[in-house]
């Protein structure tokens, strides 16, 4: 037993395991690019949003009279505005729901491949007992037969 390896006999398995969480965590890295250029674009446009508004305000401010032309294209342009931002949150907010699905599914295949791990660190641990007890068997056999020979050879002499 001493000359042996240690052979894991799930490793297929093991492998198996190791490669979908590979792949789940390639794909929730896909996810949070999409979620992360989702919630830069939906920044941008508060921010675009906040400083019309702002704009706006201190064009009134001023205390120069302002066309109803100009009034109605910035109440169209704001009211557009909120129609993206809340049509970008709503798909912010379904990109993060599709993500934390991605995390749950990562969450469970990274303990399936503990438990494997885990399974494989416990097999190994019992084959290197095993082998040192044989190899200690061993070894307290040869001892014995050597001291068996010399007294053998005492008795002889």
């Amino acid at each position: 037993m001493s000359g042996r390896r240690f052979r894991y006999a799930l490793e297929p398995l093991r492998l198996t395991r190791s490669w979908a969480v590979d792949e789940l965590l390639a794909e929730l890295a896909g996810y949070n690019e999409r979620v992360a250029a989702q919630r830069a674009a939906l920044d941008g446009l508060r921010a675009q949003l906040a400083q019309v508004r702002s704009d706006w305000l201190a064009g009134q401010t001023g205390g120069a009279p302002l066309r109803l032309e100009r009034i109605a294209l910035l109440a169209r342009y704001l009211q557009d505005g909120g129609r993206r931002e809340a049509e970008m949150a709503g798909s912010l907010a379904a990109l993060e729901t599709e993500r934390d699905a991605v995390v749950a599914r990562v969450a469970a295949a990274r303990r399936a491949l503990d438990a494997v791990e885990e399974h494989r660190g416990e097999a190994r641990l019992a084959f290197l007992r095993a082998r040192a007890k044989t190899d200690l068997d061993g070894a307290d056999e040869h001892w014995s037969v050597l001291h068996g020979r010399r007294a053998e050879h005492e008795s002889d002499g």
